[in-house]
């Protein structure tokens, strides 16, 4: 399958999914907030929600005990990062995004929406590139969540070298952490829930 017919289906699946609630919303924040209080993050990207996206920003003022919030700003084909703060405005592709704003801060972890993610964990998006820009014109490397509320990972090598990589995939279903490269091996763990009991947890191993 290639890329774009792999978001094709995704981008099906997540509009009949759209309504969303608290439940799933919960269960991908507390998972993000175990990884902020493993990372010890404090500078912490979010993003404001689609109708199809997991809303975290329903749980800022948790977030915002600790922590200082930024959400990306759309400025030409790339992003910068702004304080999230109201008011938002609805900006190009339905989006709302805050005021611009001109506070520089090196964020400590990103946690970044998805349409989807191939076998070795890299962004699949709406094919517009920007976080793609966005983190390769960064002079650092952030640790790198990718949330959705569906499960929509795909066995097949789907993505280029420009496509980002993230160290977890997280959806109010399963977790897949990526562990690191051995004998031209791509390895990661999976975290399965079932009946609310905790998890269940096996590895799968595919090659390259």
């Amino acid at each position: 399958m290639k890329k774009t017919d792999f978001r094709t289906l995704q981008k099906i699946r997540l509009l009949k999914h759209s309504k969303l609630n608290f439940k799933q919303d919960f269960k991908v924040f507390k998972e993000c907030l175990k990884i902020i209080k493993q990372l010890k993050a404090k500078n912490i990207l979010i993003f404001i929600p689609l109708s199809y996206e997991p809303n975290l920003v329903k749980f800022r003022p948790i977030l915002n005990r600790n922590c200082k919030l930024f959400v990306p700003f759309m400025q030409d084909k790339s992003l910068k990062i702004v304080k999230l703060r109201l008011p938002f405005v609805k900006k190009s592709f339905g989006v709302l995004e805050p005021k611009n704003s001109f506070f520089k801060a090196k964020i400590d972890l990103a946690i970044v929406p998805v349409i989807g993610v191939d076998k070795n964990l890299k962004r699949i998006g709406h094919g517009q590139g920007f976080y793609d820009r966005f983190f390769e014109n960064l002079s650092y490397k952030p640790y790198i969540v990718f949330v959705q509320s569906i499960d929509a990972l795909s066995l097949e090598n789907l993505t280029q070298k420009h496509d980002i990589s993230g160290k977890i995939y997280l959806n109010p279903y399963k977790k897949y952490y990526k562990k690191e490269r051995k004998n031209d091996r791509s390895t990661y763990r999976t975290y399965s829930r079932y009946n609310g009991a905790g998890y269940r947890v096996f590895s799968r191993k595919k090659n390259q």
